[in-house]
């Protein structure tokens, strides 16, 4: 009875694991951090840049690096001496 009710379980858990996977091909996307995203999506993760390519994730290469912003001018640096 135990043995038939693993089975059961076993088959449950693989019919529902095809159908999920079927359903993201059907969509066409590749998935991160719960986000379906389109197929040919980008996104960049820890400096490596992904494209979604039939359903899965590959790395294209290296994200390129936002230009630092202008610093904000507000007079001059001060420089303090230590007391003697």
């Amino acid at each position: 009875m135990l043995r038939t009710i693993q089975c059961l379980v076993i088959l449950a858990l693989g019919l529902l694991t095809a159908g999920a996977g079927s359903a993201q091909e059907d969509e066409g996307g590749c998935v991160y951090n719960r986000t379906v995203y389109p197929e040919r999506g980008e996104l960049c993760q820890t400096g490596i840049l992904k494209r979604c390519e039939n359903g899965a994730w590959a790395d294209i290469g290296f994200c390129k690096k936002k230009p630092m912003p202008e610093p904000i001018s507000g007079g001059g640096d001060e420089v303090l001496q230590p007391e003697q």
